[in-house]
């Protein structure tokens, strides 16, 4: 049985990093998943494949790391994107419901703590939208991203207003370009996100950050 409002709200508001119990609630979730966060008029798919889409227009392959029902992919599709596109997610369940949307060339399930089951420099974009709040080494995880990424390619992230500042990530972002792991391009927010909040009041803000690998 889905999980009702109330207990989806209150487990998100703690921000679990455990994979067990996030690929738990995330199967759990999944089905009614794409109605809560429409009516939660969720903004991070459209306004990351819009990135994309600008950013890099001639990207043949896209890796969508923590893609959930396919929310991103779908969006990119809609834009035109007609490259490759493979999806990463810890949820089995939701990996699934990706699967039937029939965007993405390659669906794989991965522990996103963890090193990405891909080689180096095999993608031409990589977007993490909606996921940061389960994985608390952002720096490691920013690495990785660009680790798959080639030289010149984009990757676009997102990371919730409040855990942007805790968990220090201008810095992180600084500290890679500094390192020539890659060079932020943009960086926007607060931004809207969850603007109705998790089923209402208050907003829910984010940033957006764009970097060009290598």
């Amino acid at each position: 049985m889905p999980p009702d409002d109330a207990t989806i709200v209150d487990w998100l508001g703690r921000d679990a990093s455990d994979p067990a119990e996030v690929a738990e609630q995330y199967d759990a979730w999944a089905l009614t998943y794409d109605g809560e966060l429409a009516d939660w008029s969720y903004q991070a798919p459209g306004v990351v494949a819009d990135t994309v889409v600008s950013r890099s227009p001639h990207a043949a392959s896209v890796l969508d790391v923590g893609c959930g029902t396919g929310l991103v992919g779908r969006e990119l599709r809609g834009r035109g994107f007609t490259g490759r596109l493979a999806g990463l997610d810890l949820s089995q369940t939701s990996l699934d419901l990706a699967g039937q949307r029939g965007v993405y060339d390659r669906l794989e399930r991965a522990d996103l703590q963890q090193r990405l089951p891909l080689e180096d420099d095999i993608v031409d974009a990589v977007v993490c939208v909606g996921v940061m709040t389960y994985l608390p080494d952002v720096e490691r995880v920013w690495r990785e991203l660009a680790r798959v990424t080639g030289p010149g390619g984009v990757v676009v992230v997102t990371q919730r207003e409040d855990l942007w500042h805790d968990r220090a990530c201008p810095a992180i972002a600084d500290r890679l370009q500094d390192a020539g792991v890659w060079t932020p391009v943009e960086i926007t927010g607060p931004a809207p996100y969850l603007p109705l909040g998790y089923g209402g009041p208050p907003e829910v803000r984010c940033y957006y950050l764009t970097a060009v690998v290598g």
